[in-house]
């Protein structure tokens, strides 16, 4: 009786092991689960750990097994690890939640979605803006980079550069370079890697992801960054990047009565209306992220609205409006 009691723990515990550390992105082999269930006091085998899994199996808790990136199992959890990434991503694109509700729902989510590769996303990633365009990202390469950041190893990157072509058709040369992979900044409508060549010590550069064709994490160590570089530039041109600091806020523009189903087709917020001062006028408020984007239309309307607030945006205008004249 104590030998079955016994193995029911064990099977237990296996499939705690498997809960805390495997995804589909994150595969434990016979040998790693041995070693972790050694953790728990079990001296165990490959073969019993097999043994163990056909007998989970037979309940309604599946464990997959499958034979690439390596050999080994993973929990096939109630929900998808890859929809919980997507929820994280969109939570990174967001332009209707402030830095605290991100902040609140980064945290609800670790409390309470055991999913390593989520886990990944979050302690890899530098969110400067709430606005992203995901476009043609290779998903292994940014896993791989993504583990290359977490394990503080050396990268080899093959990226592209763009030439071009004839016809007007854009081709590309790919070079490959080896680097020490920083982080993820999810920043200006993009997703781009910061990363420091050896021997550089204040400056740090950076690559669109969707530039990156492929991603190999080698062995070699990474040495320790003592400080944060000074500043980043583009790997390509050397330019110095700014993280544009996209956050919601209140915006309100004063506008003719008749231009209202101009600002009502544009904005996906709720919009709130009040009469002005003025005969025929009114003025809108919305809660939206002051981007590239809105400048631009707020620009292309400049002889139908006038901005009261924020007062950076009305500035920013002003001042253009005097370079113009």
């Amino acid at each position: 009786m104590a030998s079955t009691a016994n193995s029911r723990t064990r099977l237990l515990c296996l499939i705690e092991i498997l809960t805390m550390y495997s995804d589909v992105l994150n595969i434990l082999s016979a040998e790693e689960i041995c070693e972790k269930l050694g953790e728990y006091g079990y001296e165990t085998t490959k073969r019993s750990v097999l043994s163990d899994i056909r007998t989970i199996n037979t309940t309604p808790i599946k464990i997959i097994s499958v034979s690439k990136p390596k050999k080994g199992f993973y929990l096939a959890k109630s929900y998808s690890p890859a929809a919980s990434q997507l929820i994280l991503e969109a939570i990174f694109s967001s332009d209707m939640l402030s830095a605290e509700d991100i902040e609140y729902i980064k945290t609800y989510l670790r409390r309470n979605i055991c999913v390593p590769s989520l886990e990944l996303v979050l302690n890899t990633t530098r969110n400067y803006n709430d606005l992203t365009t995901k476009r043609d990202i290779s998903l292994e390469a940014l896993y791989n980079i993504r583990i290359a950041i977490r394990d503080r190893k050396k990268i080899k990157l093959e990226v592209s550069r763009i030439v071009p072509g004839d016809y007007f058709s854009n081709t590309e040369r790919l070079e490959s370079i080896i680097v020490t992979p920083l982080y993820i900044a999810v920043a200006n409508g993009a997703i781009a890697l910061t990363f420091m060549h050896e021997g550089a010590e204040d400056t740090a550069e950076y690559i669109n992801i969707s530039r990156i064709r492929s991603a190999v994490v080698l062995q070699e160590n990474t040495a320790e960054i003592s400080k944060e570089p000074e500043k980043v530039v583009n790997y390509f041109d050397r330019r110095t990047v700014e993280y544009y600091n996209y956050k919601a806020r209140w915006l309100i523009i004063e506008f003719r009565e008749s231009d209202i189903e101009i600002v009502e087709s544009y904005f996906r917020a709720p919009v709130q209306y009040r009469k002005a001062d003025k005969e025929g006028f009114c003025i809108a408020k919305v809660y939206t992220v002051i981007n590239r984007e809105l400048i631009g239309w707020l620009f292309m309307n400049s002889d139908k609205f006038t901005i009261l607030a924020p007062d950076s945006l009305y500035e920013l205008f002003r001042n253009k409006a005097k370079n113009i004249l």
